[in-house]
C-alpha cells in the first residue's frame, strides 16, 4: 500500500515535468507576393507629336528717296508667320533612378511644318505697285537635353534643358517680271544662327514596366536669321536695300510614346 502510495505520489510529480516539456508550434502565415516595384532605370527609344505655335516673322526695314524708281512711295510691311504648326519626330535617351531622384539624356529630330514671311510694296511708277518680301521656313529641329526629376512609383516629373539645332531657309521674293523701265536685280545676303537651346518640363507615366506615356513643354531658341536685300534698278543703276531681322524661337507642346528596356 506504501508502495502505490508513493507511485502515486511521483507521478504527480513527473506528469507537470513532461506537460512543460511539450512546444506547440503556431502555423506558418501564409506568403503574400508583394508588387514589384516600378523602375524607371534603363534606355529608351520613341515618339512625339504635337504643336509648335508663336514662330514670329522679323520686321522688314528699307531704305527710302533713293531714286531708284521714278516714284518712291513705300507702303510699309506687314508679316505673316504660322500661329501653330505640326511638329513630331523620334527620341531616344536612357533614365537612371536614385531612390526617387532621376537623371537622364535625352536626344531627338523632328520635322516641323513653320514659317514666317515678311512682306512689303513699293509703287514703282504712276499706278504700278510691286511687292517685295523674306520668309523663312525651319526644315527640321532637334535637340540634346539633360533631365532632372523625382519619381513616384508610376509618375515622373522632370525640367529639361540643352542645345538646339535646326535646318532653316531663307528666301525673298520679288517681281515677278522685270519692267523695261526699272528691272529689279536683287542681291541676297544672308546669314542664321540655326544653332541654340531648348528649355522646359514634361511628366512621365509608366502604363507597364515597359511603356511610358507622357506630355512636355519646350521653349526653343534658334537665335537670329539676318537677311539683306539690294534690289538695283537695272536702268539707272541706283538701288535700295531690305533687311529683315528674324529671331527663329517658338514653344513647343507634344505628346510622347516610349517603350524602355529596363
Amino acid at each position: 500500500m506504501k508502495r502505490f502510495a508513493l507511485l502515486l505520489a511521483s507521478a504527480a510529480f513527473v506528469t507537470p515535468a513532461f506537460a512543460a516539456d511539450v512546444v506547440y508550434e503556431e502555423p506558418a502565415a501564409p506568403v503574400v507576393a508583394l508588387a514589384p516595384a516600378y523602375s524607371w532605370t534603363g534606355f529608351y527609344i520613341g515618339g512625339q507629336a504635337g504643336v509648335a505655335f508663336n514662330n514670329d516673322a522679323g520686321d522688314v526695314n528699307y531704305n527710302s528717296n533713293t531714286g531708284a524708281f521714278s516714284t518712291t512711295a513705300f507702303s510699309g510691311g506687314s508679316d505673316n508667320s504660322d500661329d501653330a504648326a505640326f511638329i513630331g519626330g523620334v527620341h531616344i535617351g536612357y533614365d537612371y533612378q536614385i531612390n526617387n531622384f532621376l537623371i537622364g539624356a535625352v536626344a531627338d529630330i523632328n520635322y516641323i511644318d513653320a514659317s514666317s514671311t515678311s512682306t512689303f510694296s513699293i509703287t514703282s511708277a504712276p499706278g504700278v505697285v510691286d511687292n517685295f518680301g523674306i520668309s523663312s521656313d525651319i526644315n527640321f529641329v532637334g535637340t540634346v537635353r539633360g533631365k532632372l526629376g523625382v519619381t513616384a512609383d508610376r509618375f515622373a516629373v522632370y525640367a529639361t534643358g540643352g542645345l538646339a539645332y535646326a535646318d532653316t531657309d531663307t528666301e525673298y521674293f520679288a517681281p515677278g517680271t522685270l519692267r523695261a523701265t526699272n528691272g529689279f536685280v536683287p542681291t541676297v545676303n544672308s546669314d542664321s544662327d540655326d544653332i541654340g537651346y531648348a528649355v522646359g518640363a514634361g511628366v512621365d507615366y509608366l502604363v507597364t514596366p515597359n511603356l511610358s506615356l507622357g506630355l512636355e513643354y519646350l521653349y526653343t531658341d534658334l537665335g537670329d536669321s539676318d537677311t539683306k536685300i539690294t534690289y538695283t534698278n537695272g536702268v539707272t543703276r541706283t538701288s535700295f536695300d531690305a533687311s529683315s531681322n528674324d529671331k527663329l524661337d517658338f514653344h513647343t507642346v507634344w505628346a510622347k510614346a516610349s517603350f524602355r528596356f529596363n
